[in-house]
């Protein structure tokens, strides 16, 4: 992982994809660990309605926000060691689903709206098609304006979805870097294979085919070198 925070500039987003117990998230908290090293913020949208095992082991010590504001309605402002926060808005005091829904919809468009005004944060999405779907917290003109937008704005995204081919196609071609995880269906390797790396479509769709349930094709779309296998270990 130490080329990528060499090349992973400021602005630039990540795509992590693959099935449930992959190890997206502990992809993920490399990724972003290699932002904090440069002394980066990073925060992560936590879309689960209770804490599990991958949450609390993989982000253990983390601070804990519930909303992006302050008891004055003012945005909060991170002190300097806050620099590894969770936004994880107060869903287990929601009673119903609709109403826990509605609660993440505005924490999450809240954070939206001031990563892009305020730049220079990594936010990490850990559900991304829940984030984007029409049929849960329907962000994705948000989520999609802050891709297109990341080296304007200067906010790198890191989005962790187990559906690749229902994102917003924004997601993929504003991707430095993509970490691939095995695709069961032709729909998500076609769809990953055209990511614009060196390496062929064919290539990429045929080792995406051969994936381990711990393997990850490490695509650096923004970079001369080529893919490269990465294993989460048991």
């Amino acid at each position: 992982m130490a080329r990528l925070g060499q090349e992973w500039k400021q602005g630039e987003h990540v795509l992590i994809t693959g099935p449930t117990g992959s190890g997206k998230t502990t992809i993920a908290r490399h990724v972003v660990e290699e932002r904090i090293k440069r002394k980066g913020f990073v925060m992560v949208l936590v879309g689960k309605l209770s804490p599990d095992p991958t949450l609390t082991d993989e982000y253990k010590g983390w601070t804990r926000w519930t909303s992006m504001r302050n008891g004055f309605g003012r945005y909060r402002q991170p002190s300097p060691h806050e620099n590894r926060i969770l936004l994880w808005p107060e869903v287990e005091k929601q009673k119903g689903i609709d109403a826990k829904r509605d609660l993440q919809r505005s924490v999450f468009r809240d954070c939206f709206d001031y990563m892009a005004s305020k730049g220079k944060w990594t936010v990490l999405v850990d559900e991304g098609l829940y984030t984007v779907s029409p049929s849960h917290l329907r962000l994705g003109d948000s989520l999609g304006m802050l891709h297109a937008l990341g080296r304007t704005s200067n906010v790198s995204l890191v989005t962790l979805a187990q559906r690749p081919s229902h994102l917003p196609l924004v997601i993929y071609g504003s991707a430095s870097n993509a970490f691939v995880g095995r695709a069961n269906t032709l729909e998500d390797r076609k769809r990953l294979s055209e990511l614009g790396t060196q390496e062929s479509p064919k290539a990429i769709g045929d080792t995406i085919a051969t994936l381990g349930r711990r393997d990850f094709l490490w695509l650096p779309v923004a970079a001369d070198w080529p893919a490269e296998l990465v294993n989460v270990k048991e």
